[in-house]
């Protein structure tokens, strides 16, 4: 080919190129500000809108770990149940042995465990399939199963004069079920606080206690309380709410004998403080509530000075009611409480000296006499009925610790897997529940986000001005594909929202190493919207399907068009329900200093109040009610109460 030829043909194509991809720039930025409506879009790419969600990480199959979760020891001290949920499985091993001698299948995700008092059977809380099953303790074989409320976590039995009675506690549905332990059946469903994650029994069956895990703000600029719910475990009936001042993760509680007390771990969280206080140990602190039967509180610290607790999770207290025996599952440390020393400090102090007492982190001196260490993550705690052994489920480290509770040493091991070090997730697991890289170890990733989801709270971030811009925490699980992250869309990736900026901003120490960093990355892609198998298959209610057509409408009721850009679906566009775009829908608050605000996704909505970006909106409703400002936020003034409650069912099923 001649020089001049080729030259042609070369600066021909590069035109053609030039045309083409100049034509297709401009085509895709008409195609983006038509179905957006907002003529000032520039370039977006396609995948803002089209996501496919079989792509996301979320969805693809992963490595299951026989991670302990529910913890039972048999009456005699010889044998010990373990509740593996990733795997479903119940497993029995021999405490002496330190093996496991016998396996059952419990489909959907069993978790927590009691024995009855005979230790003949075996209840076991099936947080998936919002079950409680019954298991022969002789045979090792299902019983029966009784359907309870969603998402139960908890478990505790109690004999009383009308018969055994279990409590259960549903955490997504707010509630607990109190049953019959024969037959196994539901007697009643009284509500609790938000999440209720943990129960005990008073030892002469006269009342429950429900540790509930969430907080709930009276309003987004008042601290939040979390709250301990007691009932009667005979009839179910509500006794008293008492309140957790201020705290949070609440996810353990345990009565003592002897004393009219319950105890529960708790997180002293300070979320309107600004984060700068984090260098001054101000917002986040680890505590214990010591509880009445009346509903008086008094909470305790469980810090030092200069080394924190991070998240107090599983509590047991020995059979005489001398000693309390605390997880950490931030700092991998077993903590033991010397019952009588905290009872001595709490006759002797004056009424102020205890209701600031959570606030003295000398204090723990006085009543603490041991950290133990443990291996990673320890959450559950149990006690052998002899006082023995204490164990301690190893949650990231697949086994479960034996304390030799004479020499507060450790005695050996359950070992269930080999921790799963292979696994990236589970290594970005790891990450995400360990206080180390915060300051002085005063919190983890999961102190605000357990289970990867939310804690329910606003928190004032002082890198835009002390008291401007409070943000509402967001929910983590579902957030692959979401990006970019912030509610101004800030951080394009996870890995620079989750490192330089949350050194600064919140650990205020070294930024997380790189490879730790880019697993944390792998586990939080890894994490899918709440229920989300079980809201694939399900048929929508008539009510629903009302919602889901006022979703996707594009002309009102009485046949006016609604603007694109007000289409509820143009912003939040299946499947992830975001178009990952920033945009003003008329929420701006007093001390906010923009009105564009990043689309969150509506995976698992439902789960996540409060709403908007600074958690001002307690419900959905309040969303197109008392904060809808001139039909910016979706059209919607021509809504009755009824469609109302149509589109939130709707919404309730993502």
């Amino acid at each position: 080919m001649k020089q001049s030829t080729f030259a042609l043909w070369f600066f021909g194509c590069l035109a053609v190129a030039l045309v083409a991809g100049y034509g297709g720039h401009a085509w895709s930025v008409a195609h983006v500000r038509r179905w957006t409506g907002r003529p000032e879009l520039g370039f977006t790419t396609c995948t803002h809108c089209h996501v496919a969600t079989e792509s996301l990480a979320w969805s693809k199959p992963r490595a299951r770990h026989p991670a302990p979760a529910g913890l039972a020891v048999s009456p005699d001290g010889k044998k010990a149940y373990i509740a593996l949920d990733e795997m479903n499985e119940v497993v029995e091993a021999e405490l002496g042995s330190r093996q496991v001698t016998r396996r059952l299948a419990v489909p959907g995700r069993p978790f927590g465990l009691v024995l009855d008092q005979e230790g003949e059977h075996l209840y076991i809380t099936c947080r998936d399939a919002d079950r409680v099953v019954a298991v022969d303790a002789r045979s090792f074989k299902e019983l029966e199963s009784v359907a309870v409320g969603s998402a139960p976590v908890a478990i505790a039995c109690a004999a009383t004069p009308e018969g055994e009675r279990l409590v259960v506690a549903n955490s997504l549905s707010d509630n607990l079920s109190v049953l019959s332990a024969s037959p196994l059946k539901e007697l009643a469903r009284p509500q609790s606080g938000r999440e209720p994650y943990a129960v005990a029994i008073a030892r002469d069956g006269t009342v429950a206690f429900a540790a509930n895990r969430l907080a709930v703000p009276e309003n987004y600029l008042a601290p939040a309380n979390s709250e301990l719910t007691l009932v009667d475990p005979r009839s179910g009936k509500m006794l008293i709410r008492g309140t957790f001042a201020s705290a949070h993760l609440a996810e353990g509680v345990a009565t003592v004998p002897q004393r009219s007390w319950a105890i529960t771990p708790l997180i002293k969280v300070r979320n309107l403080v600004p984060i700068t206080q984090v260098a001054n140990g101000w917002v986040m602190s680890c505590g214990l509530a010591i509880s009445d039967h009346r509903g008086n509180i008094i909470q305790m610290p469980l810090d030092e000075a200069h080394d924190y607790f991070a998240d107090p999770s599983g509590i047991a207290v020995d059979p005489a009611g001398k000693r309390a025996y605390i997880a950490s599952g931030g700092s991998d440390r077993l903590t033991v409480v010397d019952l009588d020393r905290l009872a001595a400090w709490l006759e002797k102090a004056s009424p102020g000296a205890r209701r600031e007492a959570i606030e003295d982190l000398t204090l723990s001196s006085e009543y603490v006499i041991a950290r133990i260490p443990t291996g990673r993550n320890p959450r559950q705690v149990v006690i052998s009925p002899d006082s023995k052994w204490v164990l301690i489920s190893e949650r990231l480290d697949d086994g479960v610790l034996i304390i030799d509770t004479a020499t507060l040493k450790p005695a050996g091991r359950i070992a269930l897997g080999d921790g799963g070090s292979g696994d990236p997730i589970r290594r970005g697991e790891r990450v995400f529940t360990d206080a180390k890289y915060t300051y002085q170890r005063q919190f983890s990733c999961r102190s605000c986000h357990p289970d990867g989801h939310v804690d329910g709270l606003s928190y004032d971030f002082d890198g835009d001005g002390i008291g401007d811009n409070l943000l509402d925490n967001r929910s983590l699980q579902g957030v692959a594909g979401t990006g970019p992250f912030k509610w101004i869309g800030k951080n394009p990736t996870l890995a620079i929202q989750c490192g330089i900026r949350f050194a600064r901003v919140l650990m205020r120490t070294d930024p997380i190493p790189p490879r730790e960093l880019d697993d944390l990355s792998h586990f939080l892609n890894s994490q899918p919207p709440p229920r989300w198998e079980r809201k694939q298959h399900a048929d929508l209610t008539p009510q629903q399907e009302r919602g889901k057509r006022i979703f996707f409408a594009t002309m009102t009721t009485t046949g006016k068009t609604i603007p694109r850009e007000r289409q509820c679906h143009t912003c939040h566009r299946p499947p992830l329900y975001s178009n990952r775009l920033s945009s003003s829908v008329g929420t701006k608050g007093p001390h906010d200093t923009t009105d564009m605000f990043d689309t969150p996704h509506l995976l698992g909505v439902a789960f996540t109040a409060p709403y908007l970006h600074d958690g001002r909106a307690k419900t959905l409703e309040e969303l197109w009610t008392t904060y809808q400002t001139n039909d910016l936020h979706g059209v919607t003034s021509y809504f009755n109460k009824h469609q109302l409650n149509d589109l939130v069912e709707y919404l309730k099923t993502l």
